[in-house]
């Protein structure tokens, strides 16, 4: 975001409500739902860094990134482990 929001974290649930809330204002709730889809949709393909950079080239850093990361990103590859059965066994 283009300006500077401290956030008092003593209540951390309440400091994530209002960093998301400042995000979707900042971005309107289409983009907003864009992005939360695009890191939902991305399980751990682009690293935590690059995850970050792509967030701050739409003006979102510090604690606001943090909480979408937290929030929408899930880290960890799903794979997919289905077992294959041999018919001739």
């Amino acid at each position: 975001m283009s300006y500077e929001i401290e956030y008092d974290t003593t209540d951390r649930s309440e400091a994530e409500v209002k960093a998301i809330k400042d995000v979707k204002q900042w971005l309107g709730v289409k983009n907003f739902n864009k992005l939360v889809k695009i890191l939902g949709e991305d399980q751990g393909k682009t690293s935590r860094f690059m995850v970050l950079i792509g967030i701050s080239l739409q003006g979102i850093e510090g604690y606001p990134a943090e909480v979408l990361l937290k929030k929408y990103w899930n880290p960890q590859q799903e794979l997919n482990l289905e077992i294959q059965h041999d018919s001739k066994a």
